[in-house]
């Protein structure tokens, strides 16, 4: 029988450099880790204890809860001691205005100016009038009915009378207000025997109307051609009542033409 060794010789070499190749490897990763670790931080310890704050995001969370505080959570930390009550307000007749949430994102300043007066500095409000009414335009020579707009009424009343319309006072005091352009101004009613009595005032110059007689028409005296301002008044008597305004037009006065002196 042969004595052959348990191993091969042959193999042993291969074997030899596996072994120092693993070795190598490993060698090589522990070097790399150990040059790529970050350089350590001297660190300073702090007498404040750190505390984490968190805030609520959910629109109902309004106050924020701090972690490490020394109210615990299920507390609040607001809440007078026990064996002490908040003591009670008397009301006041101060009066509660009233609480407004504002986004802090948008911010409009209200601007005050001042009037100094003396030393003494008061706030005053800056903000411009406003008009609440505009006068109507001035009626233009022609007829208008009763019911134009450019005549303002206080205190008449809209009626039809044999298909007619008319604007009727059956108090004294009430008004009818309007403007013209032109020299002159005619007023149409219809008379009663039981109607009462009107001033017509054109600018600063007074008329007197009564309609109880058979006259249908008043007719002012002559102005100046311009814009003039009228005020129908309700005097006295019984009811009384407009028909229609008439502006004449304003006559055209021609030129003389010169002839020639031979």
């Amino acid at each position: 029988m042969d004595n052959q060794p348990a191993l091969d010789r042959n193999l042993l070499i291969p074997i030899l450099i596996s072994g120092f190749s693993v070795i190598g490897i490993l060698v090589v990763l522990m070097l790399g880790r150990r040059l790529s670790a970050p350089a350590e931080v001297a660190v300073t310890p702090s007498a404040t204890r750190f505390q984490y704050l968190y805030l609520g995001t959910e629109p109902a969370i309004t106050t924020p809860l701090v972690e490490g505080s020394e109210f615990p959570l299920t507390e609040d930390p607001f809440e007078e001691p026990d064996g002490e009550e908040e003591p009670i307000e008397e009301p006041t007749d101060e009066p509660i205005l009233p609480v407004t949430a504002t986004s802090p994102a948008i911010s409009t300043p209200i601007v005050l100016a001042t009037s100094t007066t003396a030393g003494n500095s008061q706030p005053t409000n800056t903000a411009p009038a406003t008009s609440t009414s505009v006068a109507p335009p001035p009626l233009n020579a022609g007829t208008y009915d009763d019911v134009h707009p450019s005549i303002i009424y206080n205190g008449w009343q809209p009626t039809t009378s044999g298909g007619t319309t008319l604007h009727v006072s059956a108090n004294p005091g009430s008004t009818a207000s309007f403007r013209f352009i032109g020299r002159e101004l005619r007023v149409l009613y219809q008379s009663g025997a039981t109607l009462g009595e009107v001033r017509i005032t054109i600018d600063n110059v007074v008329g007197t109307l009564d309609q109880s007689n058979e006259a249908n028409e008043w007719v002012s005296a002559i102005f100046e051609n311009g814009t003039h301002t009228v005020v129908i008044s309700h005097t006295g008597g019984g009811s009384v009542n407009l028909d229609q305004i008439i502006v004449p037009e304003v006559p055209v006065t021609a030129t003389p033409t010169l002839t020639p002196t031979p």
